[in-house]
């Protein structure tokens, strides 16, 4: 009986020793799961916060690329009109590229100029084409980086002076939105003058007229008679 008695007692204390260690490892695997369970959210928490800066990343170069691009058909627009200018008229022209543009294309001089020539300093022509969509007055943003440098030289090169903004079409009939050339060409004429007065230049130096297209350059390509002509006087 007693040998029975200490069995007994003997199977208990192993039994509860078992079940104490059993109760152990379980307990410590479970706090290993947690423990992982815990990594893996940080390392997933770690995964968005890199997408996240790599999105913002791509997005900077991004901006900055346009920037760089923009700066870039700035510079290129600098270059031309210093080598396109000709000192004896005082012209820059500033035309976008054409299809079938022969050269003859390459410089509009109105024959107002000749007789006028003493009153201007410099005249700078902008092709409508690149500044505006078809019968609308409405500037067209591929035709801010050059507004911008015009601007930047009436604020310099010619600060103080007078300048006159002139509109021309073509002789194509128009009726909608404008009834005729003269208040297109009026209304493209304040859309530039609007443009220079946003940037710096006076709204008392400027003065927007329309020539509508009474002033035709070309009787072959109807690109060179639509344009803008900001005229600096002396």
């Amino acid at each position: 009986m007693t040998r029975f008695i200490r069995w007994s007692l003997g199977g208990s204390m192993a039994l509860l020793l078992a079940v104490f260690v059993g109760g152990c490892a379980q307990n410590k695997l479970q706090a290993e799961r947690n423990q992982l369970l815990q990594q893996n959210q940080q390392l997933q928490q770690q995964l968005r916060e890199a997408k996240a800066g790599l999105a913002s990343t791509r997005a900077q170069l991004a901006q900055q690329q346009q920037i760089a691009a923009a700066a870039q058909q700035a510079a290129q627009a600098q270059q031309a009109a210093s080598t396109q200018a000709a000192r004896s008229t005082g012209y820059t022209t500033m035309l976008p590229t054409f299809r079938n543009r022969t050269s003859a294309g390459a410089r509009v001089a109105p024959r107002r100029l000749v007789r006028h020539r003493r009153r201007e300093m410099h005249r700078f022509v902008l092709s409508s084409d690149l500044l505006f969509a078809s019968a609308s007055a409405r500037l067209q943003p591929r035709s801010l980086h050059v507004l911008l440098h015009v601007a930047y030289l009436l604020r310099t090169r010619y600060a103080r002076r007078r300048i006159r903004i002139e509109g021309f079409t073509d002789n194509r009939p128009i009726h909608h939105p404008y009834r005729n050339n003269y208040l297109l060409g009026l209304a493209r004429a304040r859309s530039v003058e609007n443009f220079l007065a946003r940037h710096g230049i006076s709204r008392r130096r400027m003065k927007a007229v329309s020539f509508g297209d009474h002033d035709m350059v070309s009787t072959t390509d109807l690109a060179l008679d639509r344009r803008v002509e900001i005229v600096v006087l002396r």
